[in-house]
């Protein structure tokens, strides 16, 4: 019998809970405020990532429906490009009724795209900016400062907040009278 006591004396002392410096059941209500206040964090940061998810899902959306009619108005462009040229070789050897009623049409046109937030990027006068010109040539001895845009060649589009075409420009070189040659490269 003293056998077995000495065998249960250690088992004994591992299970009371007065000899333990922190037991798990000594205070029961802490215990489980942690584990809510643990499960409260998991919710809180699902939750919020639920609300990420959902914030970018509809920001996806709202790009997509302003932006749908991007690829219709891109093959649009050649269609307005096709009624300058017509307008211009029109000039004088068309009937003045035939010339109003293909302008009547372009400006309708005009009108459209410009309500649906499409506009014509024609700088001619400017300062050169790549992120919206296209130089085609480089000019010189024109007058202009060197790097502003002396000729539009083709008008460019933008369409909301993108460019959809850059405009093609000729840009003014260094003038003559300064004995430099142009910038080789400069033209495409």
């Amino acid at each position: 019998m003293n056998a077995r006591k000495r065998d249960e004396t250690p088992d004994q002392e591992h299970s009371d809970p007065g000899l333990e410096p922190e037991a798990p059941d000594q205070d029961p209500a802490i215990a489980e405020l942690t584990r809510l206040r643990a499960r409260e964090d998991e919710l809180l940061r699902a939750l919020a990532e639920q609300q990420n998810v959902n914030r970018r899902r509809r920001q996806e959306m709202d790009a997509a429906v302003v932006y749908a009619q991007e690829e219709l108005v891109r093959e649009l462009l050649p269609v307005l490009d096709d009624f300058e040229r017509a307008l211009k070789a029109m000039e004088g050897k068309a009937d003045e009724s035939i010339v109003s009623g293909v302008a009547m049409i372009y400006d309708r046109l005009v009108g459209i795209l410009e309500r649906q937030g499409v506009a014509a990027i024609r700088p001619k006068g400017v300062r050169f900016d790549p992120a919206l010109h296209e130089a085609v040539a480089e000019q010189a001895g024109t007058g202009a400062a060197p790097g502003t845009i002396v000729e539009v060649v083709q008008p460019g589009y933008r369409f909301r907040d993108r460019v959809l075409r850059h405009a093609k420009v000729i840009v003014a070189g260094p003038s003559d009278a300064a004995g430099e040659p142009p910038a080789s490269g400069a033209s495409r």
